[in-house]
């Protein structure tokens, strides 16, 4: 019999000191050429294959007819692409040597960095044209083609497997070397990893570990995989509150139909901590700066040392925004799945919802700017996030989860089932237009939703 196992992610804080910085930095540098040199290749491969069916197209076949008789090109894969690399990657650049200096090299950035390093970016350009290939297959928008990175402006991470945790003390990791290259060297964590330390006592094991810049710090994440264990059941407490709708929106984040405990109160409304409207003014002031220090014309590395400043700010300030918005949603969420048994939610189209009002030059939007402060605050809130949070939770507490069809619900009174869009007064008040009743209409719309959701 095959035990079931399912991967956890746990994500630590590293204190790394200057030096050790630019050693990351140069493996995040080396992971990130590394898949542009393999999306170089499968780059080629795909258009030579499109050019063989473009000219199928123009002798008169139907462009589906042209794919499937265009001449087969070989994708190169993983290990093909690490055949080739390791060919090429000693190879000096042609011309003449300058008196004094050594011969140049095309690929400096792999010297004295781990191999894996390498190996683990070009898997990820095998995943990243997989899933493009796939996408046009899937529900919802295609996959975008691949893009390469640019430097300076794409995510500094780097994946291998050479990373461990220090048990003497959990305040350390180790990050393995290259022989004759990097030696290993251990870096320190924020905060003790007594989370991850349990999971590898009870068995766990390190699949993959990703180290990446968020802001201005760096973060480990050790991808772990655990047996588990049989599925749980909901408490006494949970089958006694029973189930709970939940109504997602911008001045009031989240609405419940019943009350949650958070510090010893009931609360059925929590307004929106409006986290990057907050933020906004000292963003605007360095994505001024650093548009006026741009140099028009030079690639982000070429960049002056005050763009470079401003530009480690505006993403100090979205790290920020991001860890308090995550923590408002960890808060709720948990306590949804932990107090109830069933979380009803709405089925909402996000995408749908903060489409641009811009229009054409031919027929323009109205209240463009109107519009794009609602899609700001929309996505802010992270309706899909909540969703996502309370899904992957449920499963671990025992609840359940159901979506419902989100229209009319702040319309419709939860006492006579009338339906007019009169009845909502103002934005907070709901007052039915046949039997009178009124209440808050966030309170009465998370209502309709638990009435409609199936358990």
């Amino acid at each position: 019999m095959v035990e079931k196992s399912t991967t956890i992610v746990v994500k630590e804080t590293l204190a790394p000191t200057p030096g050790q910085v630019e050693i990351l930095q140069r493996y995040a540098e080396a992971s990130r050429c590394s898949y542009n040199f393999a999306l170089g290749l499968k780059h080629g491969a795909q258009q030579l294959w499109s050019h063989g069916r473009d000219q199928l197209v123009a002798q008169g076949q139907t462009p589906v007819q042209a794919a499937r008789n265009a001449p087969k090109i070989d994708m190169p894969s993983q290990f093909t692409i690490q055949k080739i690399f390791v060919a090429e990657r000693d190879q000096a650049l042609p011309g003449p040597v300058l008196a004094g200096q050594g011969p140049r090299y095309r690929y400096q950035w792999w010297k004295g960095v781990n191999a894996i390093v390498c190996h683990q970016a070009f898997r990820d350009a095998d995943a990243a044209f997989a899933n493009w290939k796939k996408g046009a297959r899937r529900k919802g928008a295609p996959v975008r083609y691949p893009r390469f990175k640019r430097r300076g402006r794409c995510r500094e991470s780097f994946r291998m497997f050479s990373v461990r945790l220090v048990e003497r003390d959990l305040r350390h990791v180790r990050i393995g070397g290259e022989r004759g290259g990097q030696p290993a060297f251990d870096v320190r964590l924020h905060r003790p990893a007594r989370r991850l330390a349990r999971l590898l006592a009870r068995g766990g094991e390190t699949k993959s570990v990703t180290v990446a810049r968020e802001g201005h710090r760096w973060v480990v994440l050790f991808n772990v995989r655990v047996l588990a264990g049989p599925a749980p059941r909901p408490s006494r407490r949970q089958l006694a509150a029973g189930a709970v709708g939940v109504d997602l929106g911008v001045k009031v984040f989240v609405a419940t139909s019943d009350p949650l405990m958070v510090n010893d109160s009931r609360v059925q409304l929590f307004e929106n901590p409006r986290h990057l409207e907050n933020t906004r003014r000292q963003l605007r002031r360095w994505q001024r700066r650093m548009a006026r220090r741009h140099l028009r014309g030079r690639p982000a590395h070429e960049q002056s040392k005050g763009w470079m400043e401003a530009r480690d700010q505006v993403a100090r300030l979205h790290a920020l925004v991001a860890s308090r918005r995550a923590s408002a949603q960890h808060l709720v969420t948990k306590r949804l799945v932990t107090q109830y048994a069933h979380v009803a939610l709405e089925d909402l189209r996000v995408k749908n919802m903060t489409a641009s009002a811009r229009g054409t030059i031919a027929s323009p939007g109205r209240n463009v700017r109107a519009k794009a402060g609602l899609n700001r605050a929309v996505l802010d809130v992270g309706f899909g996030e909540i969703r996502r949070q309370v899904e992957y939770k449920a499963l671990l507490y025992g609840a359940t989860v159901s979506v419902v069809d989100p229209a009319y619900t702040s319309q419709t009174c939860h006492r006579c089932g009338h339906v007019d869009a009169k009845s909502r007064r103002t934005r907070d008040l709901f007052a039915c237009t046949r039997c009178g009743h009124t209440t808050h209409a966030d309170i009465g719309a998370a209502i309709n939703i638990k009435a409609r959701a199936r358990y």
